[in-house]
């Protein structure tokens, strides 16, 4: 196998984003914009990963909401999103270009 198939994924999406959490009842993260615009649930935290790079940039900027006892599965997240800003790995980047 050559790529790991991911889910397709919006891309530039997310410039109305007001907040991003951790939601211990359904074990997903959210994202909530402005304007009452529909929230966006995301399930895995490889899904961030085939995110536009400027997506990811606006989840790195924002830290994750949690409840302490959630803290392990919210930094997994948030380390996932800190992990593909500095590694430069987004939606269309080639891996092999950079490393």
């Amino acid at each position: 196998m050559d790529k790991i198939p991911l889910m397709p994924m919006k891309q530039n999406f997310l410039e109305n984003m007001t907040l991003w959490c951790y939601d211990s009842d359904t074990h997903e993260a959210v994202i909530v914009f402005k304007d009452d615009q529909g929230n966006f649930r995301m399930l895995d935290s490889m899904w961030i990963v085939n995110m536009f790079a400027a997506d990811i940039n606006k989840l790195f900027r924002h830290d994750i909401f949690y409840e302490d006892k959630d803290t392990h599965q919210a930094l997994r997240l948030q380390c996932v999103a800190c992990f593909c800003y500095y590694r430069g790995i987004h939606a269309g980047s080639t891996w092999s270009a950079k490393h």
